[in-house]
């Protein structure tokens, strides 16, 4: 019979908790020992250095028999219990939740900001393929959206992300949005992961080296509410690492589509391949550092509010980053059509001046080339 309780090879007869992989067994921070000794390893990575810390799959910390183990108060204690201990030791240290559910039950990571100072923000992930997918503003728009994104604590942020070191997840999207990304992205079998719940793939590859798709992905992440997250490699296009995958597959036994996007670097290869200006690794670094670079020098970007532009044409996902002393206009073209968009006199006489992209604001109108985009600041 199926149980998350595994006896121990070396004695049969005991038995240990997993709640995910039989290779995962978990703590029981019921035990004070296990309590502090997770707190001694926090301290001895903030001594190193260490500025944050990735609390994976934080919902299901705490465990209580009968029950799915899933965003119990005991995790809330504990939770409360770590940010106490770095608050203390070092101010500042963060705590990042990771947890693949709606943001109405993540936010609970923040507490009363005495939790988690950042959250991932899942959902947004896979509908920004989504968008790409169907040429449509609109799911980004409804999941950024107050009814399905709440309010957050002042002092807390969301982080947003193309791709990580797991699989694209597809479990934040409805079964019809789950088919067509999986339909769009899934280019080779192996690439499934789940049976269609996800899609183990780096990000050049899920856009069959489109530098234009590339690079608008990115403008969105860059440019959209939250800290931008990149994952190793995808700022110089870093490919699927297929014998990576072949070798940890027959190291540990376990056969795992996720660790094609896995493994070192290569930089002898990067370092050939950024030194020709015209490669796809070349260009895509290029626009990466600069745009992070115009993300920096425009707080707006990174404090400003949010005014979703949604009456324009559905093609164009453009909106407004502001602040008291700062506006930036984000207009981006979905579609892999032109099209010339008249922006609302309101917004259009604001002065806006071009900070990135090669398409200027004319007397109200703006033309994008398929998958373009351009930035304004005023």
């Amino acid at each position: 019979m199926p149980s998350n309780w595994h006896p121990l090879p070396e004695s049969p007869d005991n038995y240990f908790f997993h709640r995910f992989f039989d290779s995962q067994p978990d703590l029981n921070y019921r035990n004070p020992e296990v309590l502090l000794a997770m707190c001694r390893v926090l301290l001895f990575w903030v001594a190193q250095g260490v500025d944050g810390f990735r609390a994976d799959a934080i919902p299901y910390l705490w465990k209580e028999e009968g029950t799915i183990c899933e965003n119990l108060p005991g995790t809330h204690a504990i939770v409360k219990f770590f940010r106490a201990v770095l608050d203390t030791v070092r101010p500042g240290t963060i705590l990042l939740a990771e947890a693949c559910q709606p943001p109405a039950e993540v936010v609970t990571y923040f507490g009363d900001s005495d939790e988690c100072q950042a959250a991932y923000h899942f959902p947004v992930m896979p509908r920004i393929y989504l968008a790409l997918a169907t040429q449509s503003a609109k799911p980004i728009f409804d999941t950024l959206s107050t009814n399905f994104t709440p309010a957050i604590p002042d002092a807390c942020g969301w982080f947003s992300f193309l791709r990580c070191h797991d699989e694209l997840t597809l479990e934040m999207v409805t079964p019809e949005e789950r088919k067509t990304i999986h339909a769009a992205y899934c280019l080779q079998p192996e690439w499934d992961f789940r049976q269609g719940e996800g899609i183990a793939s780096r990000l050049v590859d899920l856009f069959q080296s489109d530098v234009a798709a590339v690079q608008l992905a990115f403008s969105i992440s860059f440019t959209l509410l939250g800290t931008p997250v990149i994952f190793y490699g995808d700022e110089f296009a870093k490919p699927n690492d297929n014998q990576f995958q072949a070798d940890q597959e027959a190291l540990t036994g376990y056969k795992d589509a996720r660790y094609k996007v896995r493994g070192a670097v290569d930089w002898t290869t990067v370092d050939r391949q950024l030194a020709d200006a015209t490669s796809l690794p070349a260009r895509t670094h290029d626009a990466v550092r600069t745009m992070l670079a115009v993300r920096r020098a425009h707080p707006a970007l990174t404090a400003g509010n949010f005014q979703p532009l949604t009456t324009l044409d559905d093609r164009i996902l453009a909106y407004v980053r502001g602040t008291e002393q700062q506006q930036v206009l984000v207009v981006q073209n979905l579609s892999n059509d032109a099209v010339s968009l008249t922006v609302p006199a309101a917004i259009a006489n604001a002065g806006w001046k071009r900070i990135f992209g090669a398409q200027d604001l004319a007397k109200g109108v703006l033309a994008l080339p398929p998958k373009g985009f351009s930035w304004f600041a005023s």
